[in-house]
Parts: structure tokens; sequence; C-alpha cells
């Protein structure tokens, strides 16, 4: 008779546990507030990460990084590298007397050395697609007929850029 009633009053107090749950998520008051887990845990690692302590540490709000893999506010993901944003580099061609220039060879060496080439149009207008923000560009122009007073310009790629211009020298 006792260990029956001990196991009624087992499954009365898992019930009434299981009730009081149940009641805390299906609309009563509540409150949620920062807490950490305790530091801990030691040191673990494989082929390609490393844990030291435990994931739910004092860093909510921070990044702790190594190796491939970083813990930003208390949980682990794998950090990949930003992909770069890629814009355009525009400009003219244009004489001594402001008079566009056509056909015109403006090269663009890139960071890597890379080098690509677009000729003026006959407005003297050339662009570049697909440039890679970030970087720094040499942007140099050539013309069998005229010299230039900036023949070389140097560029940091942070956006798009659109107002390059190089000036002729008189003839």
């Amino acid at each position: 008779m006792r260990k029956a009633m001990r196991n009624i009053g087992t499954h009365l107090f898992i019930a009434v546990i299981f009730a009081v749950s149940i009641s805390a998520q299906t609309g009563g008051t509540f409150e949620i507030t920062q807490s950490v887990v305790a530091n801990g845990g030691g040191q673990s690692g494989g082929a390609n990460f490393e844990v030291t302590g435990t994931s739910g540490q004092n860093l909510a709000g921070t990044i702790s990084t190594g190796r491939n893999f970083g813990l930003r506010g208390g949980f682990w993901q794998t950090l990949f590298a930003p992909s770069a944003a890629l814009t355009a580099i525009s400009g003219q061609v244009i004489t001594a007397q402001n008079q566009p220039i056509g056909k015109v060879f403006v090269i663009l060496t890139d960071a890597t050395g890379q080098t690509r080439i677009a000729r003026t149009s006959a407005f003297g207008y050339f662009r570049f697609d697909d440039v890679e923000v970030g970087q720094t560009c040499i942007i140099t122009v050539r013309h069998k007929r005229f010299q230039f007073v900036n023949e070389t310009q140097i560029v940091f790629v942070a956006e798009e850029i659109t107002d390059i211009v190089f000036n002729a020298l008189p003839e």
C-alpha cells in the first residue's frame, strides 16, 4: 500500500510540474533576462576546431575567434570570408579645350596585377564594370596623337567612381 501511495505521489508531482510548465508557456506572465552559463570546461579540439571553456561563457555581444570558427554572443558558428562587392569605374578623356577624345586606350590594373583595357567612345567616355571594392587600382591612358597631363591615376575603390578625367596637353 505504501509503495502504491509513493507511486501515486510521484506521478502527481510530475503532473503538477508538467501543468506548471504548460501554463508558463501559454501566456502567463514571464520575464526573460540575460543570463550566462558559468565558465568552465577546459580545452577540447580536433582537426579544424578548438573549444576553450563553454559555449555559453560571458561573451554576449562580443566576438571571439580562432581557426575556422567564432563565438558570437555565446553561439559557435563557422566564419566565412566576406564576399567582395563589385562596382564600376568610369570617366572621360578630353583635350586641353575640353573636347572629348575618342578611341583612347584606357588601361586598368587592379591590386592583383590583372589588366583590363577599354576604349573611349566618340564622346570620350570609358567604363570598367565589375571592379572589386576595397582595392587600389592604377588607370593609365594611351593615344598615338595625344600626350596627357595626368597619364596615370591611382584610385582607391570604396564605391562607384564616375568622375575620373584625363586631360590632354595642348597640341
